[in-house]
């Protein structure tokens, strides 16, 4: 009888599985590039965690929770790491090719491009005047005083180098391939919501659509920082969810079956990920909704615990460094409060009317305000106090902006009888949302400063809402719509 409880399951379910090995990887990244703790006092702890719990947990998780740890570990001991203080500064000449969209502000570009004859660094960042343009797969060669740089969000990215205003030659264009032909479209795609809308609504409309806000004044920007609502200039799952929403019922009212419509979206939703750029939360939303479709067309029920997981696990493998960056972590935070705590606050939130989703959409904002204030205190020390409002006042009619904008588009062959309407409505709607962004920023009482907050406390907090929502059990119960 005193043995009874070494008793296990000598088989697993799948999804029992999949979850105990996307902990494991997930904490391994943490571990690895957050705590930085060495590989000894990895497997120490991990040991320990053997010990404590192996009367409680099936060895068959633990064992594939401590496989996920040290597969992240050795993943992230394979990067290429930070070059020594002196390498590759000062005057030098080097051939390379640019490896992300370029970045456009008002007066200069930002290139991020890979040497291809140094195989010790990994990318530079380039400054240079909005002419001539290069195209993302360009070879160039290039001759400027190189700079250490200092600014954590490109060392995460592996971003060491840069340089401002250099010599700079294209040696050979980017070669037709997938990605460069979706990139152009792309180019095309603002090219022509800049002839029919005045700026700066027409940047915005592209930056909300497809995440290209290159070009936005520096004054409307700060702006959405002030109200906490930047993340409606870049794609997200909103964005991703919509889309799916539009496909879907195109192909359908085209009679196609749901199954058909499903594996056409999937592919669609792949060429939409690398056409607005493949962002980190573009690629989550994209990851996310691929695994919501391929539940469908295999008749499961999507496990919300898993793809939350499982994603973030994949994203990491690839790249890595995501765990150090302000962007991908509040994208996975917002998640985990959409899916889980949102529902539990529309229910509570019943002063607020249905119209126009405007209770849905003060739930998801409270939620995704509610998971992500801790990092953003901790990372940036500042904090919008009237982000809620904001993202009230303006999320109803974001939708709008998608429905016109696509539709500004593609009815933009037929000439000015039918866009004009239509770049109307769509300046109509983007004047609205400026006009309440810059009110409310310019509240003298917008941001405050909290430098308070550690690193410690954000975990304790976490920690503290994931067993209120598991303790309650609405953590199984709860169900996402969102993507």
């Amino acid at each position: 009888m005193e043995q009874a409880h070494l008793t296990f399951k000598t088989s697993l379910p799948p999804a029992i599985a999949w979850r105990a090995l996307c902990f494991g990887l997930l904490v391994g990244f943490i571990i690895g590039y957050s705590l930085g703790l060495p590989l000894l006092i990895v497997l120490v702890s991990l040991v320990i965690v053997l010990v404590i719990f192996y009367l409680k947990i099936s060895p068959q998780l633990i064992t594939l929770f401590v496989i996920g740890c040290l597969v992240a570990l050795w993943r992230g001991n394979g990067l290429m790491p930070a070059p020594s203080a002196d390498y590759f500064l000062g005057e030098q000449t080097f051939i390379g090719q640019v490896t992300e969209l370029p970045r456009l502000s008002e007066r200069i570009t930002r290139y991020v491009v890979a040497p291809t004859d140094n195989n010790q660094l990994d990318r530079v960042l380039i400054t240079v005047p909005t002419w001539p343009e290069f195209n993302y797969g360009d070879q160039l060669q290039i001759k400027c005083e190189l700079k250490e740089v200092i600014f954590k969000p490109y060392t995460n990215r592996g971003i060491w180098r840069e340089c401002s205003f250099p010599e700079i030659f294209l040696i050979k264009k980017s070669e037709a391939g997938i990605r460069h032909w979706l990139y152009q479209a792309r180019k095309f795609a603002g090219d022509k919501v800049r002839t029919l809308v005045a700026e700066p609504y027409a940047t915005l409309a592209t930056g909300m659509l497809w995440g290209d806000d290159s070009g936005l004044p520096a004054g409307l920007t700060e702006n959405f920082r002030r109200t906490g609502v930047s993340h409606l200039l870049a794609v997200s799952g909103f964005n991703v969810m919509v889309l799916v929403q539009v496909l879907f019922w195109v192909l359908l009212s085209l009679g196609l079956w749901k199954q058909q419509a499903s594996v056409l979206v999937l592919v669609l939703t792949a060429l939409f990920v690398i056409f607005s750029g493949a962002e980190p939360s573009v690629v989550r939303a994209g990851a996310m909704g691929s695994v919501l479709l391929l539940g469908q067309l295999l008749s499961r029920k999507p496990d919300n615990i898993n793809v939350l997981s499982g994603t973030a696990a994949v994203m990491l493998l690839i790249t890595p460094n995501l765990i150090a960056e302000l962007g991908w972590q509040l994208s996975f935070a917002a998640m985990v409060g959409l899916t889980y705590i949102s529902p539990l606050l529309r229910a509570k939130l019943t002063a607020l009317p249905e119209f126009l989703s405007i209770r849905q959409s003060g739930a998801e904002t409270l939620a995704a305000t509610l998971v992500t204030t801790p990092i953003i205190l901790v990372r940036l020390g500042t904090i919008s106090v009237i982000t809620p409002l904001a993202n009230l006042l303006v999320a109803p009619v974001v939708v709008l902006v998608y429905w016109f904008g696509l539709g500004l588009l593609l009815i933009s062959p037929l000439g000015n009888l039918f866009t004009t309407p239509a770049s109307w409505l769509l300046t109509a709607v983007l004047f609205y949302m400026t006009t309440i962004i810059d009110w409310l920023a310019g509240l003298p009482w917008a941001t405050i400063q909290a430098s308070w907050l550690s690193w410690l406390g954000v975990i304790v907090f976490y920690l503290l809402v994931g067993w209120w929502l598991v303790g309650s059990g609405k953590i199984l119960r709860a169900k996402s719509k969102n993507l």
